[in-house]
């Protein structure tokens, strides 16, 4: 049973704590209402300020396709196909792809092309009254500058140009850059120009002005310009683009873009794809760039051989003044010819293979791509090339995003020095093969030629002139042609990208309305949350029957309410008999928590409090009326003898008839305490024994044993025995007294008792050095509205004609606890709360 009991307790003191919190958080909303609702206005009126003069961003979306040209890489080259089954396995690991496209697209070099072909470097504004107007493709005065001197723009060139009349103001700032860090300036400008177009000179640059044909400046107005270099522009359109890959399976990526205007995003998106394209086609056609630049150096060279031959042969035949020669179709014509056919091509392979040797041996073009399609027939060397070229292109394409210490870009410079060094073996290798046929065909036809004994001296020259002839006449069309199938290829290059969705608006990204409010108006309700919450938490006194709880588990007997100057008589009674008015009820309800607490035979009370001007006196003294009124015999004791109050308070002037006296004696009899008792005049039930003559040593007469045997013998002759005690925050008197009470009850007044002083409550009721400790607060003003509403709603409720009373007056000096003469308890007129 008592386990289930405790469980109840803790149960309702759980609820009574989470009704309290709701209770103080909605009492604080009701008393300070006029401030949460002005608070929320102004901060909406900030939200809707802001939405009103905060550009928008705004997000566009475009696709892009990125074709695939895996078969035409793989055609022809198994070494390749070897590579990418191994990276298919996971044994080595490349970096083609998707990826490498979605950096690319990424990179500051594509963003600054296209920034370049838009001229988006420049910003322009409208000047308004309360902000500038962001303009695109509508400002009246175009601004530029060359690009030698914008590159090296560290800070904006900011132009404000403002029509006049006829002419126009051109006001505006720059920097010059010293260093990374350090900018010398500002330099200002300030011209007046006649007209547009214009030029300024600034130690930047050259500013050059040029009119919008369709948008002019009307008088009055201004333009705002802010020119920026186009990596440093580059830069913000990189930051505000994502590029991300539709799904793990396709080829498609999607654009989107944050800006501020809708129309500029949409071009640059659009733009952006042109300069990937134009950046791919370059790497596509820079193979067939340097194989055009090989043909057309062998084509000048043969050209220059074969003029030479020509000449050659004209020179003899007219020193030997020949016109036309026959020759016999014979055998060993046809098998000279035959052979000599057959040693022309391979002369002609030789000439090929040691070109292409040269050709790569050439410092520049390390690492670069070789010439292909060229006529050579050796498949293993023409493989060989191929794969080469498209390394060395991958090569080049990643060093536009990439350094060459990229653990990519190390990996294919391996690869292209392997095979560059394959490459050239094979050449050797086909060189020497080729040679060895040659020299085989050459001694062949050496042999048919020796049967020619017979030929004339003339016709075996001029027959080795035709043969050098034809060789070169060979190899010049042979080159001819393929120049023509690569310029075919040329300009055949297809588009790496192809946007399949155009860029479209896609939504505002802020500011966002709806969120934009909602935080205006926890905001509005936060800022006065949080004054009130620090207001509260530097408030270091009580403030009423909320901050007792809170700081004390000991019980609340009463809350007093500051009672009128109207309701009080003599002693500064507010208890009166046949009277049931507010005051009555609060001290009726104390008298019944008091005896609710009082076991059999305990009928003694003792008050005290931390400091003075608490209301001792006047508690305990209409508290004593209370118990009068019951028909009980109470009399009420004055005990603070450092500083009596009780013959002020009940206007008896008297001050040789107390206690004093009484704990002077060694054995005190009744007789000798009737002596000391005089009537209070207030009630007939009601004694008073005063404090009396103010003893040199209050601490070691209280300490005498004369004490209880006073106290015995009045428990003994009335109901109740009311001891007005001193501060036991200030003296020690209090504490010895305690030990003959039955229950201490300690007073508290609102917005007079310091917080820490519960500290020491706690410690004496922890420690015991009170009997019986319970807490009464003083002071409670129901006029002023925090407590008008928690005492009015939710404790005592209203008591129709009497109402509310009035405020109470000041308490005097706090803490002052001293010689009687030289200090008083606060202010008379309000006697409803000294002591």
């Amino acid at each position: 049973m008592n386990e289930l009991k405790n469980n109840q307790e803790v149960q309702e003191f759980a609820e009574e704590q989470s009704s309290f919190n709701f209770q103080t958080i909605y009492k604080a909303f009701i008393l300070n209402w006029k401030w949460f609702i002005l608070s929320i206005l102004i901060c909406v009126g900030i939200g809707f300020l802001y939405l009103r003069y905060t550009t928008p961003v705004y997000n566009t979306i475009a696709k892009l396709l990125i074709k695939d040209d895996d078969n035409s890489r793989r055609s022809g080259r198994g070494g390749l196909q070897a590579l990418e089954s191994m990276s298919n396995l996971g044994i080595i690991s490349n970096n083609y792809g998707i990826e490498n496209e979605q950096e690319i697209l990424t990179s500051t070099t594509v963003a600054e092309q296209a920034v370049r072909d838009l001229k988006l470097y420049v910003n322009y504004y409208l000047k308004g009254h309360v902000k500038d107007q962001l303009i695109y493709k509508e400002q009246p005065i175009n601004v530029d500058m060359d690009f030698a001197h914008m590159d090296k723009l560290n800070a904006p060139v900011k132009l404000k140009i403002t029509r006049k009349d006829n002419g126009y103001i051109v006001k505006g700032t720059y920097y010059i850059p010293e260093n990374e860090v350090a900018f010398d300036g500002p330099y200002e400008i300030e011209k007046t120009i006649d007209g547009i177009p214009a030029v300024i000179r600034t130690k930047v640059g050259i500013i050059t002005l040029t009119a919008n044909g369709r948008y002019k400046l009307e008088d009055g107005e201004s333009e705002i310009a802010i020119l920026n270099s186009p990596r440093i522009a580059a830069y913000k359109y990189v930051k505000s683009l994502s590029v991300e890959q539709t799904s793990k399976t396709s080829s498609v990526l999607s654009l989107q873009l944050q800006d501020q205007d809708i129309s500029r995003s949409m071009d640059y998106l659009r733009q952006l794809v042109v300069c990937y394209n134009r950046q791919a086609n370059e790497d596509k056609n820079e193979i067939a760039v340097r194989t055009e630049e090989f043909i057309n150096e062998r084509l000048a060279k043969i050209n220059a051989e074969l003029s030479s031959t020509d000449g050659e042969l004209e020179d003899y035949k007219k020193r030997n003044r020949l016109m036309e020669l026959k020759l016999d179709a014979t055998t060993t014509s046809t098998n000279t010819s035959v052979y000599e056919q057959k040693l022309n091509e391979a002369n002609t392979q030789i000439s090929l293979i040691t070109s292409l040797i040269n050709f790569a041996n050439r410092p520049g073009n390390r690492h670069q791509v070789l010439p292909s399609n060229v006529g050579l027939q050796d498949e293993a060397s023409t493989s060989l090339i191929n794969e080469y070229n498209k390394i060395a292109l991958e090569r080049n394409r990643l060093l536009r995003t990439a350094s060459e210490n990229s653990p990519v870009v190390i990996e294919l410079t391996s690869q292209l020095d392997d095979m560059q060094a394959s490459i050239h073996q094979a050449l050797q290798q086909a060189k020497k093969s080729l040679t060895i046929q040659r020299d085989a065909i050459q001694m062949q036809l050496g042999q048919y030629s020796g049967e020619v004994t017979k030929a004339p001296e003339q016709e075996r020259i001029l027959t080795q002139i035709g043969r050098q002839q034809e060789v070169k006449s060979g190899l010049y069309l042979m080159l001819l042609q393929k120049r023509e199938e690569n310029s075919i290829s040329l300009a055949a290059t297809a588009d790496k990208g192809k946007l399949i969705e155009m860029p479209q608006y896609a939504g505002k990204v802020s500011p966002k309305g709806s969120i934009i409010m909602l935080i205006a108006l926890i905001m509005g309700i936060a800022i006065p949350s949080l004054i009130l919450y620090v207001i509260n938490f530097f408030r270091y006194r009580i403030e009423g029957h909320e901050d007792v709880a809170s700081l004390t588990k000991l019980p609340i007997i009463a809350d007093i309410v500051v009672a009128s100057e109207t309701a009080k008589t003599r002693a500064d009674i507010v208890v009166h008999e046949n009277q049931n008015n507010q005051m009555e009820e609060i001290f009726r309800s104390m008298r019944t928590n008091i005896q609710f607490m009082l076991k059999e035979k305990q009928n003694v009370i003792m008050f005290t409090s931390s400091t003075s001007g608490e209301g001792k006196t006047f508690t305990a003294a209409n508290l004593a009326v209370s118990f009068a009124l019951l028909g009980k015999k109470v009399i009420l004791i004055g005990l603070d003898i450092r500083k009596p109050r009780l013959a002020e308070l009940f206007k008896i002037n008297n001050h040789n008839n107390g206690i004093t006296p009484l704990l002077t004696m060694t054995n005190p009899e009744w007789s000798d305490v009737k002596k000391q008792i005089v009537p209070s005049e207030i009630n007939n039930n009601l004694d008073l024994l005063m404090a009396g003559p103010i003893p040199p040593n209050p601490a070691e007469l209280v300490s005498r044993p004369a004490l209880e045997q006073v106290l015995n013998l009045l428990r003994e002759n009335y109901d109740y025995v009311l001891v007005d005690t001193a501060p036991v925050g200030l003296v020690t008197d209090t504490l010895q007294i305690g030990k003959h009470a039955d229950i201490c009850i300690y007073m508290c007044r609102a917005d007079y008792t310091p917080k820490a002083s519960f500290g020491m409550i706690n410690e004496l009721a922890a420690e015991n050095k009170l009997p019986n400790l319970c807490i009464a607060i003083n002071g409670i003003d129901l006029s002023d509205k925090k407590y008008g509403y928690y005492y009015g709603y939710g404790k005592y409720g209203k008591y129709g004609k009497y109402g509310h009373y009035g405020k109470g007056k000041s308490y005097g000096s706090y803490g002052n606890y001293g010689d009687y003469s030289n200090s008083h308890y606060g202010n008379k007129n309000d006697t409803s709360v000294k002591r």
